[in-house]
């Protein structure tokens, strides 16, 4: 009886959990992501090994300020911009920020693409 018991409860938990999560009158697109946006997701606070994230997300930003109309063009800005900061943030700590912020960049480019 108790198990059975913790078992309805953890359910209930369980699709109390998936409430709210339809997509959206859009359909089931995400929303457009915005410079603004990646910017915000992408900032974090100072790791302990001192990485910061500002001189990537400020990279990033300025490259998606003005970003190709295309997927491809912008999802090729989005390569570029870490193979440029790639040697310099895996020896100083900060891959995994730049590893964020290229999913994030990938995020936007597909995003604010709606064909």
């Amino acid at each position: 009886m108790r198990l059975r018991l913790v078992f309805l409860a953890g359910l209930v938990v369980l699709v109390a959990g998936c409430a709210g999560t339809s997509a959206g009158p859009g359909g089931d697109r995400a929303p457009v992501m915005t410079v603004s946006d990646f910017y915000g997701f992408c900032s974090a606070l100072p790791t302990p090994d001192a990485c910061l994230s500002d001189p990537i997300c400020n990279r990033y930003r300025r490259e998606l300020s003005s970003p190709p109309n295309d997927l491809a063009g912008c999802l090729a800005v989005c390569r570029q911009t870490e193979n440029a900061l790639y040697v310099d943030n895996l020896v100083n700590g900060c891959a995994e920020i730049l590893d964020r912020a290229e999913d994030l960049c990938d995020q936007f480019c597909r995003r604010r693409d709606r064909s």
